[in-house]
């Protein structure tokens, strides 16, 4: 309907503007013969013959595209029809889908939007974002064009979340001849401060066994942030009352849980100390 108004007004407007140049032109209708007005007159009929001929014309194809629009429109609704019928759903359930996708878009760019450390020690999060998107694959809402394009993009921004977190995977230190944890520690480079060589030795138990015996030419984990499921102990800070923060277990009980998971160096559970790196058991 729209295009058929533009049109109209398009051809009106054009037809109008003849008629004003036509009036703006000069004739001087007393020396004019009856011949000439009579065929300055059928020149003018002619015109608008034309023009109205022209309407009619745009109006048949206006017609044209009208039908050919209801024709689609007929042809997307039965092939709406037949994926609802596909997922056992209506129109209201997909565009609950919908609406949940880019709820997922908005998670996932709010998440790259964090510092490469905060996602780094909450990546564990962009893998539940993960694998809320891998579930939304598997619906069949998913195969449409619209849907498969914006599954794509938030694909693409997980991966570029993954990329960004490795710019704060810990950098590492090479041990050189008469180095000990103390020292190392207290490089300015590294924390320039001596008394957190427990956090290079909770960092790499994996190849510190006994925290005086390191040996050159090992290459030490030196972590600038705190990696997923991890928690750096605080001064003051005791089992039971990092187990009650919500972002570790939310109960104080479950210090015991905490002790479990880290008991290869706490040899006292009463006993823990600044820059401990505790893992947390899910």
């Amino acid at each position: 309907m729209k295009l058929r108004l533009l049109l109209i007004v398009s051809l009106f407007l054009s037809f109008t503007l003849a008629n004003v140049v036509f009036a703006q032109q000069s004739y001087n209708y007393e020396e004019m013969t009856q011949e000439q007005y009579n065929a300055l007159l059928t020149e003018w009929q002619q015109r608008l013959d034309t023009a109205k001929k022209g309407i009619a014309d745009e109006e048949a194809k206006i017609e044209q595209l009208k039908k050919e629009y209801d024709n689609l429109q007929a042809q997307i609704d039965q092939t709406w029809d037949e994926i609802f019928k596909l997922a056992e759903s209506n129109k209201n359930a997909y565009d609950s889908f919908s609406g949940n996708l880019n709820q997922l878009r908005n998670d996932v760019r709010a998440f790259l939007n964090l510092s490469p450390e905060e996602i780094y020690s909450r990546s564990n999060e962009l893998e539940e974002l993960q694998a809320k998107l891998d579930e939304v694959k598997k619906d069949p809402f998913s195969a449409t064009a619209e849907n498969s394009k914006l599954i794509a993009e938030i694909q693409s921004l997980v991966d570029q979340a993954r990329e960004k977190a490795k710019t704060a995977v810990p950098p590492t230190y090479t041990v050189m001849k008469g180095d000990y944890l103390w020292k190392i520690a207290a490089k300015d480079d590294i924390y320039g401060n001596p008394y957190a060589w427990m956090r290079i030795y909770t960092s790499n138990l994996d190849q510190i066994k006994d925290p005086d015996l390191i040996y050159p030419n090992q290459a030490l984990a030196i972590p600038r942030a705190v990696g997923p499921n991890e928690y750096l102990v605080q001064k003051g800070e005791f089992l039971s009352k990092i187990a009650g923060y919500p972002n570790v277990y939310g109960d104080s009980f479950k210090w015991q849980k905490l002790y479990e998971s880290n008991k290869s160096f706490i040899s006292d559970p009463n006993l823990i100390y600044p820059f401990q790196v505790l893992k947390i058991a899910r």
